[in-house]
């Protein structure tokens, strides 16, 4: 039934592309040949635009034709894109495309309410609901979020505590990711066991023991000698608080959410939290410096053993977890010699073992995301 969805809305993106495509074209002028984007920093990176407009993230030229993207101007908050070679027929009528960047998603609302941006892409469906709320002038439609695109909780397992996997395993069953699902996504996401969703086909589903539970993470915790020694609430062990800083995406109101429910319920277990939100800029440095303790982050993971190497294998230098194990590793030399019938059975025998290891807090596969035009600018 996913599967099916997932097909009905690639088909209707498609249309409200052409669409959104169509609208560009019979507003805009000779002259008037930029599209304002509105992004915010928490969300993308700059040097991640064109990349992503290739993959036709931002629908500024018609599926499956093919242009050079030049980057003209960057200021602190604006990022100016020039579409050259267009294969296109009839030529683009776009020329430029103008990234403006916000601090928050409130402010990019703000910015399409008033008429100052054309476009907008938001997970948040609260965003979305106060801009049509507040204006007839905008166009909103859903697009489906790819497969195994994930919400996670990156851990540093190299930093102490996290280096202990029975305290990620504490840290990610405290949380209360029904209520979250409920509350802040309003029941639009899956609960997620493990990088890969339930409609990946080469999924692994042995592994339980994600189920909220904070009386258990409590007895690992305790296990682990971490007790509340000075009766303030908070852990100690080795003479050392138990203090985790929780970086988060800078103004997108989802995570900005869900990093305050979670450290809600880690301060039920005794667990001090430092809620920091960044710029994409500076989490991507972060995780690839493992300079972090816990991340809440958007991922993508690709249903393939050669995309888990890359990113679980502890000789990896993609891996931004600093996960390592031992059987993990062996598994993944198996894999390069085995038959092509024994292959995924041993993929999901890597998925199984990296599951139970906690290497992060895999919380939800989110459903949707929203599309919002402003057809005062474009119409």
């Amino acid at each position: 039934m996913h599967n099916i969805t997932r097909n009905v809305g690639k088909n209707r993106l498609f249309i409200y592309l052409l669409i959104f495509l169509g609208l560009l074209s019979t507003h805009l002028s000779a002259k008037d040949t930029q599209v304002i984007i509105g992004e915010v920093f928490g969300k993308v990176d700059a040097d991640e635009i064109i990349p992503l407009i290739r993959k036709g993230y931002y629908p500024v030229i018609e599926t499956g034709e093919e242009a050079d993207f030049q980057l003209i101007r960057m200021q602190s908050n604006k990022l100016i894109i020039r579409i050259k070679n267009y294969s296109g027929s009839p030529p683009a009528t776009i020329d430029e495309i103008v990234f403006q960047f916000f601090n928050s998603e409130r402010e990019l609302a703000s910015a399409m309410i008033t008429d100052r941006i054309d476009f907008a892409v938001t997970e948040s469906d609260e965003i979305a609901e106060d801009i049509q709320k507040s204006t007839n002038s905008v166009y909103i439609r859903h697009r489906l979020k790819p497969q195994n695109y994930m919400k996670m909780l990156a851990f540093n397992n190299r930093k102490f505590p996290l280096d202990s996997k029975a305290v990620r395993q504490a840290l990610t069953i405290a949380i209360n990711r029904k209520e979250i699902l409920e509350q802040v996504y309003r029941n639009q996401a899956y609960l997620a066991f493990g990088p890969l969703s339930r409609a990946a086909a080469s999924n692994a589903t042995e592994i339980k023991g994600y189920r909220h539970d904070p009386k258990k993470a409590i007895r690992l915790l305790r296990r682990a000698n971490w007790v509340d020694q000075n009766g303030d609430g908070i852990l100690d062990k080795l003479d050392m608080s138990f203090t985790i800083s929780l970086i988060y995406p800078k103004g997108l109101l989802l995570d900005e959410k869900i990093a305050r429910r979670v450290k809600i319920d880690w301060s039920k277990i005794g667990v001090e939290v430092k809620v920091i939100p960044l710029p994409k800029a500076t989490i991507k440095y972060k995780l690839a410096h493992h300079d972090y303790d816990v991340i809440l982050m958007s991922y993508q993971f690709e249903s393939s053993a050669k995309f888990f190497e890359k990113v679980f294998k502890s000789t990896s230098r993609i891996n931004f977890l600093a996960y390592q194990n031992s059987t993990v590793d062996r598994y993944f030399r198996f894999y390069h010699n085995v038959d092509k019938k024994s292959k995924p059975l041993l993929f999901k025998a890597i998925q199984n073992q990296i599951m139970k290891d906690f290497p992060a807090a895999f919380l939800f596969f989110p459903w949707l995301e929203r599309i919002i035009v402003n057809t005062t600018r474009i119409a």
